[in-house]
């Protein structure tokens, strides 16, 4: 008996001993408290029908980031002048795009930063997401710079506030600038582009990577450049960072919880509508836009490849390098840079100095200016999001429709003069005409036509003043005029034919028929 009752009183407290270590434990691993509610709240956040794709305007784009569709084209080929034609075509485009990187383009501190709860439905469109505001569980975070190793593991007690994010990364970063960069360590390097001509501010936000709609105020002004029938516009977009600051995926969605947070509260703030998500990483650095806009209405010259080749990006040869070059002497040309809380600053720069020099590109992203340090930062430029529910990362769809106009100089392409011989003679004709913006006049050879046949010329490309010269010859006789015809240019297929004469050598004669 005396032993059963020692046994009995010391299970309960081998139990109560274990919980109590094992919450010890959680409390010096920093690891966060549970609430109570936790598995009612992982339930309905689990129970949350939505569809992401449809909250957040997905684009079918057959898996790329964009997709262009081409809607429509119309062309005005103009009078032709001495052989030349002035004429523009129009196309009309659908572009289509997701992102599922965010640049941070316009001021968000307080909102946009690594751990904090959003809204995820289509406010987030705007590049300006809703805060959810509830009491949170801590959170682990990393930052990424070479040589911190587990210094660049850092628990944030309340990620619900900006204030207490940006604290304890301080402590990293400085960590970091005292020691790793004191060694010799530095930032790896990690500059992406994307280039494009600009036709509307939207399409050019879209192709470089940059969504007009996520920026405001001198930000948005930038994009405002479009190309037009006097000058054309292109764009490069350098995205350049220095370090990525990611939270720990949460275990549940509860996980992200303060211990008093009840599902009433959850209930009342979340839903279908209004899903919850998370700022999953923040990436630190620069956004650079060389931006230039040029006189050289030459569309045959790729202008997004004249500017990469101006920039050093790219390389060229031969009469590809001098149509290059010749757009660039014709050029101004503005480098932007987005720094601390999307502020701008833009400098103008010459496109024969732009790969070297101070203030040059090369200048600019390169160097010490591409190295993170103390003197040298960065800001917050791009997000992440994923929702809470799966952790799954959120995408954003885009769509806007632009057109394109291009102008251009080409030689009037005449259409063939045909002359069938239904005559008793053998008849003869040629084609005369002034050259391309030019008053020489070039005859062309002598054309003969025999009995029951026909033969066709074309006027050479870009001549005016056409004419058509026509002779008939009675047996081995010499030639004798038969008619002139003044064409000028010649629109449509234009059929002659002749008639007449007879052994006696009566004239044979030359009229204007229908071709059909």
């Amino acid at each position: 008996m005396k032993t059963t009752r020692t046994t009995r009183h010391f299970f309960p407290l081998l139990l109560g001993c274990f919980f109590l270590i094992l919450s010890c434990s959680k409390e010096e691993d920093g690891l966060p408290g549970v609430t109570p509610d936790a598995n009612s709240i992982n339930e309905y956040l689990f129970s949350l029908s939505y569809n992401a794709d449809e909250l957040l305007e997905v684009q079918e784009t057959g898996g790329l980031a964009s997709y262009r569709e081409e809607t429509f084209t119309d062309t005005d080929p103009g009078s032709p002048v001495q052989g030349t034609v002035t004429g523009c075509t129009t196309t009309g485009y659908d572009l289509y795009s997701n992102f599922d990187q965010i640049a941070i383009l316009r001021p968000t501190e307080g909102v946009i930063y690594p751990g904090a709860l959003v809204v995820g439905n289509g406010t987030m469109l705007d590049g300006a997401p809703t805060p959810f505001a509830v009491d949170r569980a801590p959170a682990q975070m990393r930052v990424d710079l070479p040589g911190i190793g587990e210094n660049g593991n850092f628990i944030i007690d309340d990620p619900g506030s900006f204030a207490n994010v940006d604290a304890e990364l301080d402590v990293a970063l400085e960590w970091w600038n005292a020691n790793a960069y004191q060694e010799g360590y530095v930032n790896e390097a990690n500059s992406t582009y994307q280039s494009a001509t600009s036709y509307s501010s939207t399409q050019l936000s879209f192709d470089i990577g940059l969504n007009a709609e996520w920026a405001n105020g001198s930000v948005a002004a930038q994009f405002e450049y479009e190309s037009n029938t006097e000058q054309r516009v292109a764009s490069i977009a350098f995205k350049q960072v220095f370090y990525t600051v990611t939270m720990d995926t949460p275990v549940s969605p509860a996980a992200v919880f303060g211990t008093d947070v009840t599902l009433e509260q959850v209930q009342t703030i979340m839903n279908a509508d209004t899903p919850p998500a998370y700022v999953s990483s923040v990436a630190y650095g620069r956004i650079i836009m060389v931006r230039m806009e040029t006189t050289n209405m030459d569309t045959s010259i790729n202008l997004d490849a004249a500017l990469e080749y101006g920039t050093g990006l790219n390389n060229a040869t031969g009469t590809v390098a001098a149509s290059f070059d010749e757009v660039l002497q014709n050029s101004s040309i503005s480098i932007i840079t987005i720094g601390g809380n999307a502020e701008v600053a833009t400098s103008a720069v010459d496109a024969a100095s732009i790969e070297d020099g101070p203030g040059s590109l090369s200048y600019i992203i390169t160097g010490d200016n591409a190295i993170y340090s103390r003197t040298n930062p960065g800001a917050p430029i791009a997000y992440t999001i994923r929702y809470l529910k799966d952790n799954t990362l959120a995408k954003m769809g885009y769509t806007t429709d632009y057109t394109v106009e291009e102008c251009g100089s080409l030689p009037f392409n005449h259409e063939e003069i045909k002359v069938t011989n239904d005559s008793f003679h053998d008849i003869r004709f040629r084609l005369r005409w002034r050259a391309q913006n030019s008053t020489t006049i070039y005859n062309g050879p002598w054309v003969e036509v025999n009995q029951d046949n026909s033969a066709s010329r074309t006027p050479p490309s870009g001549s005016h003043d056409v004419e058509v010269q026509t002779q008939w010859q009675c047996g081995a006789g010499g030639w004798n005029d038969m008619g002139e015809f003044d064409l000028n240019y010649v629109y449509n297929e234009t059929c002659f034919r002749a008639t007449g004469g007879n052994i006696i050598c009566a004239p044979a004669t030359i009229s204007s028929v229908s071709c059909n």
